[in-house]
């Protein structure tokens, strides 16, 4: 995986490394393998939103992280039907999805409380269909650039 020169992962405090930057990566390998080096630096509370087509990369993103967190990969699977799932690793691991959702309809999921949790990572696929993210989270946005390379922009909201 190759990291934009000008966004270069910079230090945000002395107790924290950041991933925030733009990266391409070259395979679905590379993908997951950046989202676990993400993982592995999570502290718990936060809210990792996933955006992108349909095939960008989003779960691989997710699968990544939760190896990060000490889950197996293999155990994380998309929630397109259940919703959300959760894993426990080093933290509490919740995987959301909203695909099939229509606007508004996650409402009754109570996802407040899943973003709340400061023992947990939330990650939500299809995160643009949110009415409303949480406050402050992690965005990270998958696109294409050919069959086998992704463009990874992962930003602090506020």
């Amino acid at each position: 995986m190759t990291a934009d020169s000008s966004s270069e992962p910079r230090t945000q405090n002395t107790e924290r490394e950041t991933y925030f930057g733009e990266f391409i990566t070259h395979s679905p390998e590379e993908t997951f393998a950046l989202a676990k080096s993400i993982g592995e630096q999570l502290k718990g509370g936060e809210t990792v939103l996933l955006s992108g087509e349909l095939g960008a990369g989003k779960t691989v993103f997710a699968k990544g992280l939760a190896a990060g967190l000490g889950i197996e990969p293999a155990e994380v699977t998309s929630p397109t039907f259940t919703l959300i799932n959760a894993h426990d690793g080093r933290l509490r691991f919740y995987h959301v999805d909203l695909y099939r959702l229509d606007d508004g309809a996650h409402r009754n999921l109570g996802l407040e409380e899943i973003f709340d949790d400061e023992k947990a990572v939330s990650v939500i696929e299809w995160a643009e269909r949110l009415s409303r993210a949480p406050a402050c989270a992690v965005a990270v946005e998958l696109t294409y650039v050919s069959d086998c390379e992704r463009r990874v922009v992962i930003v602090e909201t506020v």
